[in-house]
């Protein structure tokens, strides 16, 4: 693949390279907002970057071959569901959904 090819591959997908991940767009968008606006860009792209880093990890503890590594996995699905409430919480005090 060429290194044209390549950048035209990133542009499409606008930086966000896997489930989860803010985009350029989102980024830049959250850099010019402010106030109560800034707040709920920001707890609704982290609410769509745990349910990404929640996926992945239950992929993890699923094929994982020790019990660390399911362990750990798994206490990362523990602690983002956690972190996922608080922001739904945090979302509602400010009139907004996820």
């Amino acid at each position: 693949m060429s290194a044209k090819s390549s950048t035209q591959r990133v542009n499409r997908h606008d930086g966000s390279l896997m489930p989860g991940m803010a985009t350029n767009t989102q980024m830049d968008q959250l850099r010019k907002a402010s106030g109560k606006q800034a707040e709920i860009l920001y707890l609704r792209l982290l609410t769509a970057h745990h349910k990404g880093g929640i996926a992945m990890s239950q992929a993890a503890a699923g094929m994982a071959k020790t019990e660390q590594v399911r362990r750990l996995a798994q206490s990362m699905v523990d602690s983002q569901e956690a972190e996922m409430k608080l922001m739904a919480d945090m979302l509602k005090e400010r009139g907004a959904t996820a």
